[in-house]
């Protein structure tokens, strides 16, 4: 089993892409939202196995510096005015999201505020309320469950409309480009050789950051990792021996369509008792999406650009490694940045 999710982790997005590529319909309707229908299908079907969790892990840490290297970064005021801007939308709107839903719901306090950690950075963020608050192990691991269904349905919505209609109402002031490089000569010029240089200074980014991750407590492990690994990638991506090699960009996309099949492949709905705990779920799902719906309306007040918006709203619920399958399903590498930078924050 653990040999099947590694074969088909690595070679399901290469069939979608081709696909793809011979349909250009179903390419307008991107390749991540395929990747994730066929690996909740694959994830019903029974493909359950630890190499889920390790590809998982590894792909995003080492894809984030891939994306970065071949994008060096261009903040300009309009960029960094819609990244403050769209960080105080999410958080006012996800408070008033809690506090409408817990006014229908009544879930109880350890609830609200473990669902509040989780709408404001992933379930990192709902673990240490969890640790803080002392709650029961029992309702932490239902809650994660929920979050892994609500945040799986919050995603392919997204997906599927969400960021179409995000550019229809708001403001779009960054330009989507072709999938893979932006420099299609660079694409035909590159070579293994180029590749493996990539993977290298990607790990050596891995490898600094978790040496850093070292100093400092378990509880700030992700944010301090995802925080090094960034930083070093916008660096390096400024050193002109690295910016001018081509195929990082590529390679970096193929391990988020990597990690899409497979934390897909993951969400386990056949174990929700739904009949016992609606109440949560249903919690759960209206902090999400009121949440999402408040933060759209504030943003169109405040004239917040669609893709920075939504990559934000992306990031505060689905945490820092998620940010570049949205960038992606956006065809839009400068999106990646504001949406770490907000994740983290």
């Amino acid at each position: 089993m653990e040999i099947l999710t590694l074969l088909l982790a690595f070679a399901m997005p290469a069939a979608v892409i081709n696909i793809c590529r011979k349909y250009p319909r179903l390419d307008a309707l991107g390749l991540v939202i395929f990747l994730y229908a066929f690996g909740i299908i694959a994830g019903l079907l029974g493909l359950k196995s630890g190499m889920q969790n390790l590809i998982a892990n590894a792909t995003i840490p080492v894809a984030i510096p891939l994306i970065l290297f071949g994008n060096p970064i261009n903040l300009t005021k309009k960029s960094t005015r819609d990244m403050v801007l769209a960080f105080v939308s999410c958080l006012v709107a996800t408070m008033s999201a809690v506090a409408i839903s817990y006014s229908i719901f009544h879930p109880g306090p350890e609830v609200a505020g473990m669902v509040s950690g989780c709408a404001t950075g992933g379930t990192m963020n709902m673990a240490s309320v969890k640790l803080a608050l002392g709650a029961d192990d029992a309702l932490f691991v239902l809650l994660n469950t929920y979050d892994m269904t609500v945040s799986s349905v919050y995603i392919l919505c997204l997906l599927a409309f969400g960021i179409r209609l995000a550019r229809k109402i708001l403001p779009v002031r960054t330009v989507p480009v072709a999938m893979g490089n932006t420099d299609a000569e660079k694409v035909v010029k590159a070579k293994p050789v180029d590749y493996i240089v990539f993977l290298g200074w990607a790990a050596l980014c891995c490898a600094i950051a978790y040496l850093v991750t070292l100093i400092f407590s378990e509880d700030v492990f992700m944010l301090v990792f995802i925080l090094v690994i960034t930083a070093l990638g916008i660096g390096l991506s400024f050193v002109k021996k690295i910016n001018s090699r081509p195929g990082s960009y590529d390679m970096g996309m193929y391990l988020v369509y990597v990690f899409s099949f497979t934390v897909a492949s993951m969400a386990d709905f056949r174990n929700m008792s739904l009949s016992e705990n609606a109440s949560l779920l249903g919690f759960f799902a209206c902090v999400i999406f009121i949440s999402l719906a408040l933060h759209m309306l504030f943003s169109w007040i405040l004239k917040i650009d669609a893709d920075t918006a939504v990559i934000a709203s992306n990031a505060f619920v689905n945490a820092p490694p998620s940010v570049p399958v949205i960038s992606s399903a956006m065809k839009n590498p400068a999106a990646l940045t504001a949406g770490l930078t907000i994740g983290m924050v």
